[in-house]
């Protein structure tokens, strides 16, 4: 399985959600170990239900709307939650009565409308629906209440279908550039042009801001720690992954950090599937089986391999699902399952869906598999090329140029994607290091 990476809680947590560090080398250059299981291994066991758990409130408010059934603020209290609910489990079926509880508010003429829509509009953004979240943020926007909110969110979902000035040109209209809603939307600019330091700096401001909100303060450090490992700061990301748990033992995003780190910087592939094997057991997490497919692929265990990739998409290539794993399916159909016709299907439903160039990567790495090599190349040039900074991105720019002759061409991308070896995994960074043997 190729280029795995960590997913966001569907996401958005946006930042998409990754890291940067060179392990390429001789074994006498290998770096030092970070991972120490002295220091998380307690939040690997099963903890006991906190006093204020998303099921306990889920529990009170279902029994207040049983004796008051139409009351509003019970509703849109329990569409909240079981929308927090699919984020902390991946059960997708949380999301999508968090939806329906929404949709049905909005037939009540007392609803506050413009709170709903955009309540409708996040749950399509975690579900990779961005036509859909448009079209509620236009609708909240339209109610002339909450239009901040609106436009906030509207920067959000801009962002997603790659309209990077449309999302810069809203952010222009605020006056307060120091909030932190204005500062986490300064941070997907910044990223999306390839800023990274500008990127890490405002987002150290942000977190300075919300260090006593708890769900904020794991939020923001979560994606700290990812930002850091994008940078090669793997110390430091490992730190905010536990300083994190420490706050919040239940955070199972920053165990996935730490578990990529075990994998993707120290090698310790015990370690890392120990840790992965426990998220996977307490919630439904599709990507635990990305995780152990590539750990399969580096034990050259083809059969274990075979059952983690199959299992992964049981999971995911379905309606309810795949939106949120297109990318993901997308590369295994054309990698691993001998199926690039599919992938090619999946990237031309990404493009509908969102014309990003990271959507028209997708389309371009799927002929490359069929085949046909020009066609790609033409692809990627028109839409790829100089458009995205994802290390991904300038992995498959290097082997479609290579697979079109064009050698200079293909050692250039190549090397920067090499760069972004602790994002990209091992598996990557040996087919890389593969090619530029070759050239």
């Amino acid at each position: 399985m190729k280029s795995i990476n960590k997913i966001k809680s569907s996401t958005p947590h946006w930042v998409a959600f990754l890291f940067v560090l060179m392990l390429t080398g001789a074994c006498s250059n290998q770096k030092q170990p970070i991972v120490n299981p002295a220091d998380y291994s307690t939040y690997l066991e099963s903890l006991p239900m906190p006093e204020y758990d998303i099921d306990v409130d889920i529990k009170f408010w279902h029994e207040r709307l049983t004796k008051m059934p139409n009351d509003y603020a019970s509703q849109v209290k329990l569409a909240g939650l079981h929308s927090a609910l699919f984020r902390r489990t991946g059960d997708v079926r949380q999301i999508h009565y968090s939806d329906s509880i929404y949709l049905s508010l909005l037939e009540s003429p007392s609803t506050d409308k413009a709170k709903i829509h955009l309540a409708l509009a996040q749950n399509a953004i975690t579900q990779h629906q961005f036509k859909k979240a448009w079209s509620f943020t236009q609708a909240a926007l339209d109610e002339g209440e909450l239009k901040p909110a609106s436009l906030m969110v509207m920067v959000d979902v801009k962002l997603e279908l790659g309209d990077l000035q449309g999302a810069k040109n809203i952010l222009r209209q605020f006056t307060n550039k120091n909030s932190f809603a204005h500062r986490i939307r300064q941070v997907k600019v910044k990223d999306q042009q390839g800023e990274l330091d500008s990127a890490i700096y405002i987002m150290e401001q942000a977190f300075d801001r919300v260090k006593g909100n708890k769900d904020l303060f794991c939020w923001s450090l979560s994606n700290l720690g990812d930002m850091y490992g994008h940078a090669g700061r793997i110390e430091d990301a490992y730190r905010a992954y536990l300083n994190v748990l420490k706050k919040e033992p239940n955070y199972d995003y920053a165990l996935k950090g730490i578990a990529w780190i075990a994998l993707s910087h120290d090698k310790n592939l015990n370690e890392a599937k120990r840790i992965i094997a426990a998220l996977a057991a307490r919630s439904r997490m599709p990507e635990a089986h990305l995780m152990l497919t590539e750990i399969a692929e580096l034990e050259n265990d083809k059969h274990e391999k075979s059952n983690q990739l199959a299992a992964f998409v049981r999971m995911t290539d379905t309606p309810t699902y795949h939106t949120m794993y297109a990318k993901y399916l997308a590369n295994i159909f054309a990698e691993d399952l001998n199926q690039p016709e599919k992938s090619l299907a999946i990237a031309e439903s990404e493009i509908a869906n969102r014309p990003t160039p990271q959507s028209y990567d997708l389309k371009a790495w799927a002929l490359l598999h069929l085949g046909r090599e020009k066609e790609a190349l033409v692809i990627a040039q028109n839409h790829v090329v100089e458009k995205t900074f994802e290390p991904e991105a300038a992995y498959h720019l290097g082997m479609i140029y290579k697979a079109n002759g064009f050698e200079k061409e293909a050692e250039k991308y190549l090397e920067h994607a090499l760069e972004s070896s602790f994002e990209l995994g091992p598996s990557v960074t040996h087919d890389i290091q593969k090619a530029l043997k070759t050239r």
